[in-house]
């Protein structure tokens, strides 16, 4: 991807509208739901409007493989991120449901699984393949990692080409929760304590080392092919003012590396639930209040699609002011 490409989508990410968020907030606050008036104003100021849409929606499940969670022997159809893949596929996850409730499609994308042959066929192959395992090296290079941005840029240009009010978007793959750790730790600038695993308190401190390098750097150093992706996305959507809904700590390490490259990015950012692991403090980094003050699902996109009925009523209540 040409650094113009990618400088251009930075650009176009203007601060999300304080007085769209305050209009929308007035709209909604005769109904005395502080939760409302809290999304209705981060949607509002997203879409820089006061009457925030919500009925076009697309959940984007994007599917990446971590080396440094590689079993180092091939699993087949038995891997974690191919069952997952594969129940969203067939129907019985429980996204798939949640998802038909909140009349939301389900976009699957392979951005980098290890049994990538093994994949549902509904899944949309944008990756180069799993990441190699970050305490060895970096996990891509930076032409990969920006490959991956690109990707994600394009996917969220399609999706709003063909109509798009919010992006739910969820995450899967082996190892991103270490990955996770590394890049909080250099937003930070320290190593996350109280982990009480080794790996994981390896990688943050890896992760500190890098505190203050670019956006494009620690993708490339800790990323899963999935937050390349994801983090294109985010930056896409943003600078097209469509809100982006988090699901767990794979897409809050996506959403550290958007920040990374572009601050203004967490305007358009909702907090779908406070999650697990390094998800609750990625959240507090981000300045970013959970909708849900509790852990939904497995990060991959439950939680973001729970968020969605919700958005559904802020959209009714100023349709009606």
């Amino acid at each position: 991807m040409s650094d113009r490409v990618l400088r251009h989508v930075i650009e176009s990410i203007s601060p999300a509208s304080r007085a769209h968020a305050e209009g929308a907030r007035q709209l909604v606050a005769g109904a005395g739901t502080p939760l409302l008036e809290r999304l209705a104003m981060t949607v509002a100021g997203a879409q820089h409007t006061p009457r925030p849409r919500a009925e076009r929606r697309t959940i984007v499940v994007v599917a990446g493989d971590h080396g440094v969670g590689d079993p180092g022997i091939s699993l087949g159809p038995s891997h974690p991120t191919v069952i997952g893949a594969r129940a969203i596929a067939d129907g019985s996850a429980a996204l798939a449901q949640v998802a038909r409730a909140s009349h939301a499609p389900v976009l699957l994308v392979d951005a980098g699984a290890r049994e990538s042959e093994h994949m549902p066929d509904i899944a949309v192959k944008l990756g180069r393949g799993a990441t190699a395992d970050l305490r060895r090296g970096p996990a891509m290079t930076i032409v990969d990692a920006a490959l991956g941005l690109e990707a994600g840029i394009a996917l969220a240009v399609s999706l709003v080409d063909t109509g798009l009010d919010v992006l739910a978007v969820g995450a899967l793959g082996v190892g991103a929760d270490v990955a996770s750790v590394a890049l909080l730790g250099a937003a930070i600038g320290a190593p996350p304590t109280g982990l009480a695993d080794p790996v994981a308190e390896a990688a943050g401190a890896a992760g500190a080392e890098l505190a203050g390098a670019s956006g494009l750097d620690l993708l490339a150093a800790f990323g899963g092919a999935e937050t390349a992706v994801l983090a294109g996305a985010m930056l896409s959507a943003a600078s097209m003012n469509v809100p982006i809904v988090l699901d767990g700590y794979a897409t809050g390490a996506a959403a550290l590396v958007a920040a990374a490259l572009a601050p203004a990015v967490t305007g358009y950012l909702v907090a779908a639930h406070a999650g697990t692991f390094t998800h609750p403090r990625i959240l507090a980094h981000l300045g970013l209040t959970p909708v849900f003050e509790v852990g939904l699902g497995h990060g991959e996109g439950t939680g973001a699609a729970m968020v969605l009925p919700l958005l559904d009523q802020v959209a009714a209540l100023v349709a009606r002011a």
